[in-house]
């Protein structure tokens, strides 16, 4: 622009933006965003770059790559993972990631060359973030899905008050401990009414008890003793037995607690589990290889449980994370089945209505038939569970409500997707094939040792590639909130003017996906943005600047006939020249149907991309500029702190509102207030036109007069005294 001419622009400028919006008079008595008082290094920032560096300490394959993956959930829960990428024993993942505001944790995943995998929950405190992972577990696993510690097996043994080397065993009260140390096999008695706790300790000898008269008595089993019980056992209600050594009895009945962490064998035909009290842990071998349970409570299974049969009632819970095998059927009737490594059936599975079989990264359920699926199986984690049906899968199962759903793989006799009855059976991300191995360990002799495969030979094995067939192409990133449709960016069209902080002028929606090799450097960006309002009547342009230079960019490929703009050094990728032509109405006024949101996509190829540390994986520097006569290209509008594009007026800056140079930050006024703001949420419902966004977003200048440490979910909750509804606009929305 000549200098001389700038003046007279300007006043144009301030007279045309005073009159470019409805002519609707704003409630004067309502705050407004002028009147906030924000700290000095305040970026109005709803979401924060976060520089990790990902370390390997596991020797174990050389310098051969590992893969690691960073999940803002936890992935047992089905999370997604935000970024991928290599990792050696010499070179760190390095990765510049957008994160919301919010989130303080992370959830690292390392998959070694051999598919193994482990996971650690990250701190997230400051904007660099480093970590080691080796080739085990730290102390810090996930709960969830991590095997817990023995549960009995560092408990200390109580203080003995009365010894006995032989003969029968009377407990008086609940406060008497008796040691019994004998030097020989024994046959006994035992009776305990009135509480109290028996600790046999006879390593390498046999005790038998022919009578068990009890009450709240709590039995102490030492390793390497052998209890037999003459009738059945009957654990009550306000009862442990911790076992240690070895027990063998003909019945069992649990209404209390049993703790094994040895062998305990059921030579009959019944084993009960009283009421929702009822506990086992199991640590060691619990084997009723002939017995039926019918249970409403709780079994943790750590070790191995060998059952006749099995009926889950549905207030029962089976939390398994290692071997366990039912000879015969298999009932479900509760949504609490949640398996880790191996369920084994021998015999048909009954999945009822109520019923939900959870299955986490990597665990296997076999089943030798399916008679019946009304209800789920569920795959939650990073590699696909497996869920197989050796024979029969039964017309209750072709034909009911059942569903196999999350990241899981199904391996059956019968294509359960061909349906007279047109009913749905998997999720979209089940696999049906019997294709992926689960791998053999102690837990699990029916996996296979998988076969680690890596087709295109860029060093990722098949199984951790999102691209195995592509050597150039080996792992996916992705922006803010990708997988729930990506975020918003809210312009005010006015700049270098202050305008009405509505942020409603153009309303944008993004999400771009980040694709790098095998050294995590940047090969490809696929984009999607989407208008989602262009409230008033200026001629507005959209466009993206990527910290790219324009030759870098190739085989660009676009709706819309998008195009790299012409007169850059860096890439911008210009989506619109006249908001007004894209949409026919604002998107903005109650009054107006609203027009659907426009989507605009594009793709290219990086030539010796930078890493992507360099680049990161965000917004990167989307602008709009006034097209409208008078203005022009110059007239460029940034999220504050961003730098125009080569083609920016740069004499705009520091004129009527703008204080660049008196706050040492790009688009900002005197107060600091920016002329855009982007937010982590697919459809941000955004100020009715010429509402303040203060007043519209009730917690807004409490985030903002706070320096964004307060109120952070000022956007997204909905919760009564956050947001005045009869200010936001209801319409267009961004498509996921």
């Amino acid at each position: 622009m000549n200098k001389h001419l700038l003046p007279v622009i300007l006043g144009m400028a301030l007279i045309a933006s005073s009159c470019k919006k409805d002519k609707v008079t704003q409630d004067d008595v309502s705050p407004t965003l002028t009147e906030i008082v924000v700290p000095a290094d305040f970026s109005w920032q709803t979401t924060r770059n976060v520089n990790f560096s990902i370390g390997i300490s596991d020797a174990r394959f050389q310098n051969q790559i590992h893969v690691v993956a960073i999940y803002l959930a936890d992935p047992a829960s089905g999370a997604t993972p935000i970024s991928k990428g290599a990792a050696t024993l010499v070179s760190p993942f390095n990765a510049k990631l957008s994160i919301p505001a919010g989130i303080h944790e992370v959830y690292v995943v390392k998959s070694a060359p051999d598919a193994t995998s482990t996971t650690e929950k990250v701190a997230v405190t400051s904007e660099k973030v480093s970590v080691a992972m080796s080739a085990v577990k730290s102390t810090e696993k996930l709960a969830s899905v991590s095997i817990p510690n023995k549960v009995m097996a560092t408990s200390t043994e109580p203080n003995c008050k009365t010894t006995l080397l032989s003969g029968d065993i009377n407990v008086n009260n609940n406060t008497d401990v008796v040691c019994f140390t004998p030097s020989s096999n024994q046959t006994i008695n035992i009776t305990a009414n009135n509480g109290g706790t028996v600790n046999i300790i006879a390593p390498g000898k046999t005790i038998t008890i022919v009578n068990y008269n009890h009450n709240g008595l709590n039995l102490l089993i030492s390793e390497g003793t052998t209890i037999k019980f003459n009738n059945s056992l009957d654990i009550r209600s306000s009862e442990t037995i911790t076992n240690n050594g070895s027990i063998q009895v003909n019945d069992l009945t649990i209404s209390g607690t049993l703790a094994n962490n040895g062998t305990i064998t059921v030579n009959g035909g019944t084993f009960n589990m009283n009421g929702t009290i009822s506990k086992i842990i199991n640590n060691g071998i619990l084997s009723a290889a002939n017995a039926s349970i019918n249970t409403n409570g709780l079994i943790t299974n750590l070790g191995t449980i060998v059952l006749g049969s099995a009926t889950f009632n549905s207030e029962a819970s089976l939390i398994n994370y290692c071997q366990f095998i039912v000879n015969g059927n298999m009932i479900v009737n509760t949504p609490n089945i949640n398996n880790y490594k191996l369920m084994h059936i021998k015999g048909d599975t009954n999945v009822n209505s109520n019923g939900t079989i959870t299955m986490f990264a990597s665990a296997m359920y076999q089943t030798e038939s399916l008679s019946n699926m009304n209800g789920q199986v569920i795959g939650k984690g990073v590699s696909p569970a497996l869920f197989k049906v050796v024979g029969n899968v039964g017309d209750n199962v072709f034909n009911n409500n059942g569903f196999f759903n999350g990241s899981l793989q199904y391996c059956g006799t019968k294509d359960l997707d061909v349906n007279q009855n047109n009913k749905k059976h998997f999720g979209a991300a089940v696999l049906k094939s019997c294709v992926i191995t689960i791998p053999k360990d102690d837990c699990n002799p029916l996996g296979a040792i998988p076969v680690i495969q890596d087709a295109d030979g860029d060093g990722v094995i098949d199984l951790l590639d999102d691209y195995p067939a592509d050597k150039n192409k080996a792992f996916k990133n992705y922006s803010v909130n990708y997988s729930n449709g990506g975020a918003t960016i809210a312009f005010e069209d006015s700049w270098p003017k202050k305008g009405d902080f509505d942020l409603n002028d153009v309303v944008l929606n993004y999400k771009h996906l980040i694709i790098t090799n095998k050294d995590n450097i940047v090969v490809r960006v696929e984009g999607e943005w989407n208008l989602l309002a262009s409230g008033g009547d200026f001629q507005n342009g959209a466009g993206i600047q990527f910290p790219l230079t324009k030759a870098s960019a190739t085989n660009f490929v676009s709706s819309n006939s998008l195009t790299p703009e012409g007169g850059q050094d860096s890439l911008v990728v210009i989506l619109f020249n006249n908001s007004r032509l894209e949409q026919a109405t604002w998107n903005t006024r109650a009054t107006e149907p609203a027009s659907a949101a426009k989507k605009y996509t594009f793709g290219f190829d990086v030539t010796n991309g930078p890493s992507l540390l360099t680049m990161g994986a965000s917004g990167y520097n989307p602008f709009i500029w006034n097209n409208t006569n008078g203005y022009g290209r110059g007239y460029e509008t940034h999220l504050q702190g961003k730098k125009g594009t080569k083609l920016v007026n740069s004499q705009l800056f520091n004129t009527l509102d703008d204080k660049s140079a008196a706050n040492n930050k790009t688009y900002s006024t005197v107060n600091q207030l920016p002329w855009a703001i982007e937010i982590p949420q697919a459809s941000f419902a955004y100020p009715l036109e010429l509402q303040d966004i203060s007043k519209t977003y009730l917690k807004f200048s409490n985030w903002a007069s706070s320096g964004g440490t307060a109120s952070i979910d000022w956007y997204s909750n909905t919760a009564a005294g956050y947001r005045e509804a009869t200010k936001i606009f209801s319409g267009a929305t961004a498509s996921k």
